[in-house]
């Protein structure tokens, strides 16, 4: 898949992602209001390095927009920067 392609298909899950998502409750870690930065505590950030070292990196990012409330790409952005588990 293209480079293109691949981010207007990111552009069209985020925008159905917002559209169904359940925004009757706050999550518990919700991103910086000024910023839009995501923090999560760190045995959060481990389990999400964990899955990411096997494999499951849509899972990770899944995990982190239901944690944050934050939007898929935000969220892809995010787990993209985690720091590589340490060997």
């Amino acid at each position: 898949m293209k480079r293109r392609d691949a981010r207007r298909l990111l552009s069209s899950l985020e925008e159905i992602f917002e559209a169904t998502r359940d925004k009757s409750t706050q999550p518990p870690y919700p991103p910086d209001e000024k910023t839009g930065a995501i923090s999560l505590p760190p045995e959060v950030a481990m389990e999400l390095r964990r899955l990411v070292g096997s494999g499951q990196k849509i899972e990770a990012v899944k995990r982190t927009a239901k944690l944050t409330g934050a939007g898929l790409k935000a969220s892809k952005a995010y787990v993209d920067n985690l720091p590589k588990p340490m060997k």
